[in-house]
């Protein structure tokens, strides 16, 4: 009877050891997202064009996935809260974040950063647009030409409004103003949104790198990027002007945490891949004038462009002779 009983217990120890086991495994692409609603983390303001695409996406994945997907706004430090939340969040596929083109170019000019950019899951960049030199209808210009002419009558007097010290528009200015040889007075904020906000109601002057929406008041002198861009065709580059060496262009993607299981990331791409094929979807993103890329980078090709990006950041950072307080 000893004998016997001993071998029912270990029998049951076994089984719960098994079964415990089985509850431990990794999580599937076919059980995710079947645990809780997934968040979108994005690194600005509520309303400005990282968080309008955000909650775009979120409205065409959440139908896709069947579960809930919420967009959760964590702005600062020119991005680095947003992307340092994500970089430590459970690698489970339930936390993402929708990164700009800021993510790659903020740490050239910061060494302190808690994070690192291999520290993610790179799972696709689906936009890629032209960024917009816009001013302020009080400034009396209608040109690149006539702005540029205006900062150098005016030097040290036409204020900019960037999404902070060291961020992108920052450092996209920085460019510019030494490729014209003009210079502006900066004025930092913690988003987008409220910069245009100043600038529709002539607190500050211009900003650049600005991206669709933004109110239509705003005068747009010229785009940024390698190409015009689709929203404004009839508006040049400033390449096509004759400036040269101040140009870049403005992406969108999502991350993920680091060690995020492969079958979650890839039933994420694919599942984003089908929103941005979805017409109701692509006739809604053409409406905030931002259309989703045919064939957009995924996995190591995002993550490749953006350790490039960072290079190229850094050495403007270093020609520009560009420091930032840390």
């Amino acid at each position: 009877m000893l004998k016997m009983s001993t071998f029912k217990i270990l029998t049951l120890v076994g089984g719960l050891t098994i079964g415990a086991t089985q509850g431990a495994r990794p999580a599937t692409a076919q059980e995710f997202p079947k645990k809780q609603p997934i968040k979108v983390v994005v690194a600005t303001n509520a309303g400005g064009t990282t968080d309008v695409l955000a909650r775009m996406t979120a409205e065409f994945l959440q139908r896709r996935l069947g579960q809930a997907v919420i967009v959760e706004n964590r702005p600062g430090a020119s991005g680095t809260i947003g992307a340092d939340f994500v970089a430590k969040a459970p690698a489970d596929g339930y936390t993402l974040f929708l990164a700009g083109v800021e993510f790659g170019a903020v740490p050239a000019v910061r060494n302190n950063l808690p994070y690192k950019l291999d520290e993610f899951t790179y799972l696709m960049r689906p936009f890629v647009t032209a960024p917009l030199l816009v001013a302020s209808p009080k400034l009396p210009v209608s040109s690149a030409e006539d702005f540029i002419a205006y900062m150098k009558a005016n030097p040290g007097k036409v204020r900019y409004g960037s999404t902070g010290v060291g961020a992108i528009v920052h450092l996209g200015i920085a460019m510019f103003e030494s490729a014209t040889g003009v210079k502006g007075v900066h004025v930092p904020y913690t988003g987008i949104a409220p910069v245009y906000t100043d600038l529709a109601a002539g607190t500050i002057d211009f900003t650049s790198g600005a991206l669709p929406p933004f109110p239509d008041v705003l005068k747009v002198l010229a785009a940024i990027g390698t190409k015009r861009n689709p929203a404004y065709p009839d508006v040049p580059t400033l390449t096509e002007r004759g400036i040269k060496n101040a140009g870049w262009d403005g992406w969108f993607g999502f991350l993920a945490p680091r060690n995020l299981p492969k079958p979650i990331g890839d039933r994420l791409i694919a599942e984003l891949g089908e929103v941005y094929k979805d017409p109701e979807a692509i006739a809604k993103f053409n409406g905030v004038k931002i259309a989703p890329e045919a064939n957009p980078l995924t996995g190591d090709e995002f993550k490749n462009q953006v350790a490039e990006e960072n290079k190229n950041w850094k050495a403007v950072v270093e020609r520009e002779k560009i420091v930032v307080q840390q």
